[in-house]
């Protein structure tokens, strides 16, 4: 498989779990008008989309993330940046990727451990609705290992522009 190929389904995938994130928001909302028309309509309020609405609104920041990247969305101290060349702004990202790279690495460890650890327990949330909650840290595991591909996905692409002068 070439580079190309690898960028582009590390790409296609950021894309496709961003997209079906949207689709959580749509289900998020929805929950939250069901829960506004059963308390204040029918005065029966529920118990399960408050905690619902957190795990759900959690997705979405976590799955999110790695399209966000793809797409530029993220905020950056933006007061020499801005003013780079595009030259420039990549020698900055692949020099920052370094400590992006430590980072993202010590937190995908440690929320292995977390995940494990609540799989291993079946770890729920002990309020009244009780759901589990290991299938929550399941996706930050999981997102934080696609952002971690996206990030390294730009910075083999800002590399390649710094070498070559041309984009990948």
């Amino acid at each position: 498989m070439t580079v190309k190929k690898i960028l582009t389904l590390i790409d296609g995938t950021s894309t496709w779990v961003g997209k079906v994130t949207c689709v959580l928001a749509l289900v998020v909302a929805f929950s939250i008008f069901y829960e506004i028309i059963l308390r204040e309509f029918l005065g029966r309020p529920t118990v399960w989309v408050s905690e619902a609405t957190v795990f759900g609104c959690g997705l979405i920041y976590m799955l999110g993330g790695a399209w966000t990247l793809k797409q530029d969305g993220h905020v950056r101290v933006d007061m020499l940046y801005h003013g780079l060349s595009k030259r420039g702004k990549a020698i900055i990202d692949c020099v920052t990727y370094f400590a992006f790279l430590l980072y993202i690495l010590v937190m995908i460890w440690a929320s292995w451990q977390y995940m494990m650890q609540s799989i291993a327990v079946r770890e729920t949330t002990m309020s009244p609705w009780d759901p589990i909650i290991w299938p929550c840290k399941i996706a930050l595991v999981v997102s934080l290992i696609m952002l971690l591909l996206q990030q390294t996905a730009k910075f083999v692409r800002d590399s390649y522009f710094i070498m070559k002068g041309e984009e990948l």
